[in-house]
C-alpha cells in the first residue's frame, strides 16, 4: 500500500480490499465504491453515471480533487489523500420534491454520525451543509462540507437522481487548511482511518435515507438536536444579494431555516448563513 508523507504524517491510499471487507462486516448489498487517484470532482462523476442509469448507492471516492465544487460555485483544490471526498447516487422516488431539501441535512447529520461513532471530536452541523466542530461562536471551526445536486431526467427508466457529496478534512495540517475557519480530523485529534469512516458515513447515510422516506420524525428531531445554528443570530445572504438578520429559531418540515428577523418569522430555503459574533 503506497503512502505519501506531509511533515511527520503518514497518508496512506485508500485499501480497496479493506473498504471491501468492512462492508461485507456491516451487510453491504449496494455496489462497491469506485476509488480514482484523482479527478476534478466526485460529484461530477457520478453525474456522469446518472446518465447510463446508474443505481443507487453507486459511489465515487477519490484521493485527490483538482476542482472540487462547494456551494455558491465556489471552487477548491484537496491535498492528495488528506480528505475524504465522495460522492453518492440517490434516487428519490415517489418522495415529493420538496422534501429534497433535506438530503443535503441528512447527509450532515449521517457525516457527523460516523464521525461521532468513530470517536473523539464533537461535531455540530451549521445550516445547510457545513460539519463543525462544537464549541462557543467564534471558536467553532469548519471540519467539512455537503454539496447536493439535482440531475438525471424523470422520463429516465431509474426517474431523477440527486449526487450529494460529502468532503471531510482528515488528515490535512494547519499550514494545508484552506482558511483559519477550517480545521480536520488530525488537528483535532480524532481518528484518521478513512476507510473505516467512509464505510460508517455510507452506512448512516442509508439509515437516514429510510428515515427520510419514511417521513419518520425522528430525522427532524436528532438534526434540530445537532444543528449549532439554532438559537443564534445569524446573517443570511439571500438569493439576490439582500441580507436577512434575525435569531435562528428552528428546522421547518421541509429542511427550511426559520429565522425571527424584524418582528416576523422568515423561512430562508438556500443561502450563505454565517453565525453573527453580536
Amino acid at each position: 500500500m503506497s503512502s505519501e508523507r506531509a511533515g511527520s504524517i503518514d497518508r496512506p491510499c485508500l485499501d480497496r480490499g479493506r473498504i471491501t471487507a468492512l462492508l461485507a462486516d456491516v451487510g453491504w448489498t449496494r455496489p462497491l465504491p469506485v476509488v480514482l487517484e484523482t479527478t476534478t470532482s466526485t460529484n461530477s462523476e457520478v453525474a456522469l453515471l446518472v446518465q447510463s442509469d446508474a443505481l443507487e448507492g453507486v459511489c465515487v471516492v477519490a484521493e485527490e480533487q483538482t476542482a472540487g465544487r462547494g456551494r455558491q460555485g465556489r471552487v477548491w483544490v484537496s491535498p492528495p489523500s488528506a480528505g475524504l471526498w465522495m460522492s453518492v447516487l440517490v434516487r428519490p422516488g415517489e418522495v415529493p420534491r420538496s422534501r429534497w431539501g433535506w438530503l443535503s441535512l441528512l447527509a450532515g447529520l449521517a457525516a457527523r454520525d460516523a464521525i461521532t461513532e468513530l470517536g473523539r471530536v464533537p461535531v455540530g452541523l451549521k445550516w445547510p451543509n457545513d460539519l463543525m466542530t462544537t464549541g462557543s461562536w467564534p471558536s467553532m471551526r469548519k471540519l467539512g462540507g455537503i454539496l447536493s445536486e439535482a440531475c438525471g431526467s424523470p422520463d429516465s427508466p431509474r426517474g431523477e437522481a440527486v449526487v450529494i457529496g460529502i468532503g471531510i478534512n482528515v488528515t490535512l495540517t494547519p499550514g494545508e487548511l484552506p482558511t483559519p475557519q477550517s480545521t480536520s480530523l488530525f488537528v483535532e485529534g480524532g481518528s484518521v482511518d478513512r476507510e473505516a469512516l467512509l464505510v460508517a458515513i455510507l452506512r448512516h447515510l442509508f439509515a437516514r435515507l429510510e428515515q427520510w422516506r419514511a417521513a419518520d420524525p425522528v430525522l427532524a428531531g436528532d438534526y434540530r438536536a445537532a444543528c449549532v445554528t439554532l438559537g443564534r443570530t445569524v446573517d443570511v445572504s439571500m438569493p439576490g444579494g439582500r441580507l436577512e438578520r434575525g435569531e435562528a429559531k428552528s428546522i421547518d418540515d421541509d429542511g427550511h431555516l426559520e429565522i425571527f428577523s424584524q418582528g416576523k418569522l422568515v423561512s430562508v430555503i438556500a443561502g450563505d448563513v454565517i453565525h453573527a459574533t453580536i
